[in-house]
């Protein structure tokens, strides 16, 4: 079973993408949901966090989301420091969740492939790209606010590194024909 990983800044449709693969039987590990689960129900992970975040970065029992992205997304260092923690446990999850999977590939969707230097994971990367306006006006749909958006955009992989580690690149902007995008990726991987 190949792995692949599916990658893009935020807002730049990853999840969207990600979905169109489901509709084609493609199984799909979202880190960043899996990640919550683990932070919210690993005992280890939660002792960590709170040693290194303080006691108020969970609230009965549930990460205190506001307060740390507060913190990770205005110091690298603390951002760097979060990944470290955990990235490893999510990692471990996601191997345990290949174990049971029967399909020809699996996808992987994760902002973070660059960041956690973790490319060389995957026999494939799918890199899906958007304009930065759009990614804004679709984070504002959504209900961030600017400085937020502001301030995750300039700790995450830009389009052209994301460009240069990806072996697909998906173009999701307006006017773009997406599901033509996605059964060409699906072919090639089910024809190699």
């Amino acid at each position: 079973m190949r792995k692949v990983a599916i990658t893009g800044g935020i807002g730049s449709g990853k999840s969207f993408i990600s979905n169109k693969f489901t509709e084609l039987g493609v199984p799909i590990y979202n880190s960043d949901v899996r990640a919550n689960i683990i932070i919210n129900s690993n005992i280890t992970v939660k002792e960590l966090l709170i040693k290194n975040f303080g006691d108020d970065s969970f609230i009965d029992g549930e990460l205190n989301k506001k307060l740390i992205s507060k913190i990770i997304f205005n110091n690298k260092s603390k951002l760097d420091l979060i990944n470290s923690i955990v990235h490893p446990f999510v990692y471990q999850d996601y191997k345990s969740w290949l174990l049971i999977q029967n399909a020809s590939y699996t996808i992987y969707e994760s902002a973070i492939i660059y960041e956690n230097n973790s490319m060389h994971k995957f026999d494939k990367i799918i890199g899906v790209i958007s304009d930065n306006k759009l990614k804004i006006s679709r984070l504002l749909k959504r209900g961030m606010n600017m400085k937020s958006i502001t301030n995750i955009m300039k700790n995450q992989t830009d389009d052209l590194e994301i460009i240069k580690i990806s072996d697909f690149l998906i173009y999701n902007n307006l006017n773009n024909n997406l599901t033509n995008e996605v059964m060409r990726i699906h072919s090639n991987m089910l024809d190699n």
